[in-house]
C-alpha cells in the first residue's frame, strides 16, 4: 500500500498496526504534563504516515537521554529486534536517546522491519532516500546539545561563585541564614569554636579522626547542615578536616563529572589545574590559615605509611583482591557472634581476630595466628582420613536404596510434568491458529498469554527436577577415599590458593571458640568445623550419608607451665618423689610443681578430665578483654547466629 510519497507495508498480524510511542522527560523537576502532550502529538501525526488501525504502545520515561543504560531504552532495543512491532514513533530522536547509537537502533529497526518516525527530525526509514542523513545530523545534533548545555551551566556557576553564590555546603558551626543566602550572610557559630580549636589540638597531639570522631559524638556535636550521617564517624572528620573553608578558603571544581561513553553515566573525577576557583571568606574561618595549614601538612606526613595501601585500591591489585584472603581468613568465623575472623588482629598483620570485636560488638578479642590454625587444621584434617574406618555395609545399602527410590519419584515427577507440557503446546497451537482466522479476539490473545506464561513455569520445573535428580552413589572404600584426598589437596602447599579452594568446600561450620583453665588465667583458642568428605572431587555421595560429615576440633592453645608438666609431674609424685625432686627431675621450679598438683586436685574434685573450659560470656572474660569496659562495647551478635557447638564443649 502506498501512502503519501512511501509504499506502506501492510500490517505483521495482517490486521492492525502495532507501534510504541516513546515519551521522555529528562528530570523529575520538568513538568509531567509534558509526557501527555507528547503522546497527543502522536495522535494527531500518526494519520499522515499511514492509513489503517493501529495499537499504540506508550513508553513514557524519565531520565537522562545520555545513559545507555536506561531500562526503557534497552527494554525498546529488544523489541525493535523481536520483530513484532510495526513502527516506532517519537517527537525527535533525542526522546530515544542523545547518542550516536540511536543511529544504530534505527538501523537495526530497518532490519526487522520496524518502521522508525521521528516527526521534528524529519525521519522516516521508509523512506530511502533520505533518512540515513537527517538521522545523522539529528544525532549529531542532539550529542551537540548535550555538550553545550553542560558548558552553559557551568558558565553559570562560575559566575555566580565570582558573585558570592554557589553556597552550597557548609561545615558545622557555620549557618546559613536563608536558602538564597550569599557567602558573606553566612556566619558562624561561637560556640564551635572551641569544639575547632579542641579538634585542631587534639590532630597535634597525634590523635586519630576515629578517636576525635568520639570524642565529637559524646559532647553531642552536631555533623552539620551538609551531611546526611546523624552521628560523627572516622571519615567525616577526615573530609572535615581537609576542607580548606575552616580557613576561609572556598574551592570549587576539584572534581568534575567526566561521562563514560559505554554507559552513558558520569563519574567524578580530578578537575584540570585551571579549572579550580577559589574564594575567600574569612569571616567563615574557625582555625587561623597558618595553623591549619600545618595540621594538615602534620596529618598527612604522618599517614604516609598508608599511602601504599591507598594506591592499591585505586588501582586494583593484579591476579587478587585488594583484601588479603590466604585461608583460612575470610572462612572461619567467631563462634561467639558469628562474625568473620579477619586479618590484621591489634596491629599485627599473620595474626586473626573476630571483626566484631574490633567494631566493640564481640567481646571476644583474642588473636590466632593464621599460620598456627592452618597447619593445626590440616593436621586434624589428615589425621581424620589416615584413622577412617570402613563404613558399614547395611548403611550403605540403605543409603542405596533410598536413593533409588528417591530417583524413581523424581522420574515419576519429570514424566508428569512432560505430559503437561505436551498438552500445554497443543493449547497453545489451537490458539494460535483460532487467532489467525479472526480478526481480533481479545479473549484468545489473553488466553495465549496466560497459555504461555504456564508453559514457561512448566520448563522451569521441569528444569529444577531434572537438575535434583540424585546420581547413583559411588561409596569409596576408606583407602580409596584417603587416595583420592592425596590427589585432591594434601599434596598441596598450604598456603596456596589451589588449597585454599579444596578448604573452603571440605570444611564447613568453622568457629573459633575461647578457653581457659578451670583454675584461670589467659583465655586460649579451640576450633571447631565439620569435615565434609562427600565435597571431595572424585566421590559422589548422596546427602543422607552422614558419616561422610566429621565434627572435627583443634586445639591451639599454647599451655601455661602448671598444665604442661601436669601429667608427668603427677607421675613422678605417684612414683614416691617429693616436689622438690619433681622439680630438679624436669628442671623446673618447685613453685611450678606445686600450681600443677593443685591444677590436677582440682580437676578431680569437679570431676573433669580436661582441664580447659569453655568461656562463653563477657562476664566470664571480663577480666581478660579491656574492651568489655570501653564504652562503645555494646554486644550484637550476627543476625540469625545461634550457638550450637556440642563437639566443644561436651
Amino acid at each position: 500500500m502506498r501512502y503519501g510519497h512511501v509504499e506502506v507495508p501492510p500490517p505483521k498480524n495482517g490486521t492492525t498496526y502495532r507501534g510504541i510511542a516513546v515519551c521522555r522527560i529528562s528530570k523529575e523537576t520538568q513538568d509531567e504534563m509534558s509526557l501527555e502532550d507528547q503522546e497527543a502529538l502522536y495522535l494527531e501525526q500518526l494519520p499522515d504516515y499511514f492509513d489503517g488501525r493501529y495499537e499504540l504502545e506508550v513508553m513514557a520515561t524519565q531520565g537522562s537521554g545520555e545513559i545507555l543504560e536506561r531500562a526503557e531504552f534497552i527494554e525498546l532495543s529488544q523489541k525493535i529486534d523481536a520483530g513484532q512491532y510495526d513502527f516506532v514513533i517519537c517527537e525527535d530522536l533525542g526522546r530515544i536517546a542523545r547518542r550516536i547509537q540511536v543511529m544504530i537502533l534505527c538501523e537495526a529497526a530497518e532490519d526487522s522491519a520496524t518502521r522508525v518516525i521521528a516527526i521534528n527530525d524529519r525521519v522516516d526509514t521508509l523512506d530511502e532516500t533520505g533518512w540515513r542523513q537527517n538521522a545523522f545530523f539529528a544525532t549529531m545534533r542532539h550529542e551537540s546539545y548535550n555538550r553545550d548545555t553542560s558548558q552553559r551551566i557551568r558558565r553559570s556557576q562560575r559566575n555566580r561563585f565570582a558573585n558570592g553564590g554557589m553556597v552550597t555546603q557548609l561545615l558545622a558551626g557555620q549557618i546559613k541564614p536563608h536558602p538564597g543566602a550569599s557567602e558573606a550572610e553566612c556566619y558562624k557559630d561561637p560556640t564551635a569554636e572551641a569544639v575547632y580549636d579542641e579538634w585542631f589540638d587534639r590532630l597535634e597531639r597525634g590523635q586519630t579522626f576515629r578517636m576525635i570522631a568520639d570524642w565529637l559524638n559524646a559532647i553531642g556535636f552536631d555533623t552539620g547542615p551538609a551531611s546526611k550521617k546523624a552521628s560523627w564517624d572516622g571519615t567525616l572528620v577526615r573530609l572535615t578536616t581537609y576542607n580548606p573553608l575552616l580557613k576561609g578558603l572556598r574551592t570549587r571544581n576539584k572534581k568534575i563529572a567526566k561521562r563514560v561513553n559505554k554507559t552513558g553515566r558520569r563519574k567524578c573525577v580530578a578537575a584540570p589545574e585551571d579549572m579550580l576557583l577559589t574564594r575567600e571568606a574569612p569571616h567563615l574561618a574557625f582555625i587561623k590559615p597558618e595553623r591549619y595549614d600545618r595540621v594538615v601538612r602534620m596529618v598527612q606526613k604522618s599517614n604516609e605509611r598508608f599511602a601504599k595501601g591507598r594506591e592499591l585500591a585505586k588501582n586494583g591489585r593484579p591476579a587478587g583482591t585488594r583484601n588479603d584472603s590466604r585461608w583460612p581468613s575470610q572462612h572461619v568465623r567467631c563462634g561467639i557472634c558469628g562474625r568473620k575472623f579477619v586479618l590484621g588482629g591489634h596491629g599485627r598483620k599473620d595474626r586473626m581476630m573476630c571483626d566484631g570485636a574490633r567494631s566493640y560488638h564481640c567481646w571476644n578479642a583474642m588473636t590466632v595466628d593464621l599460620a598456627d590454625l592452618a597447619s593445626g587444621v590440616s593436621n586434624e584434617i589428615c589425621r581424620q582420613i589416615e584413622t577412617l574406618p570402613e563404613f558399614d555395609s547395611e548403611l550403605v545399602r540403605q543409603v542405596r536404596a533410598e536413593s533409588e527410590a528417591m530417583a524413581g519419584l523424581q522420574n515419576h515427577e519429570l514424566q508428569r510434568l512432560n505430559t503437561e507440557r505436551y498438552k500445554v503446546l497443543t493449547e497453545i497451537d489451537r490458539l494460535t491458529e483460532a487467532i489467525a482466522t479472526v480478526v481480533s479476539s481479545q479473549a484468545l490473545m489473553s488466553r495465549l498469554m496466560t497459555t504461555e506464561q504456564r508453559l514457561c513455569e512448566l520448563d522451569d520445573e521441569i528444569a529444577e527436577v531434572a537438575a535434583a535428580v540424585p546420581i547413583t552413589p559411588v561409596i569409596p572404600t576408606a583407602e580409596e577415599l584417603r587416595k583420592l584426598a592425596q590427589q585432591e589437596f594434601l599434596g598441596l602447599a598450604v598456603e596456596s590458593r589451589e588449597y585454599a579452594e579444596v578448604m573452603r568446600n571440605i570444611v564447613r561450620d568453622f568457629y573459633v571458640l575461647p578457653y581457659r583453665l578451670i583454675d584461670g588465667g589467659t583465655i586460649s583458642p579451640r576450633v571447631v568445623f565439620k569435615l565434609d568428605l562427600g565435597s571431595i572431587e572424585g566421590v559422589q555421595v548422596p546427602n543422607q550419608l552422614d558419616c561422610m560429615t566429621l565434627d572435627c576440633m583443634v586445639d591451639l592453645m599454647k599451655p601455661p607451665q602448671r598444665e604442661e608438666f601436669r601429667e608427668r609431674i603427677v607421675a613422678l609424685r605417684e612414683s614416691g618423689l617429693k616436689e622438690r625432686e619433681v622439680a630438679v627431675e624436669l628442671g623446673i621450679t618447685q613453685t611450678a610443681a606445686q600450681r600443677a598438683a593443685k591444677l590436677h586436685r582440682e580437676m578431680i574434685r569437679r570431676g573433669v578430665s580436661d582441664p580447659w573450659q569453655p568461656v562463653r560470656t563477657h562476664a566470664e572474660a571480663a577480666d581478660c578483654f579491656q574492651r568489655i569496659s570501653h564504652p562503645r562495647f555494646c554486644f550484637t551478635p550476627l543476625d540469625g547466629f545461634t550457638r550450637k557447638f556440642p563437639v566443644a564443649d561436651a
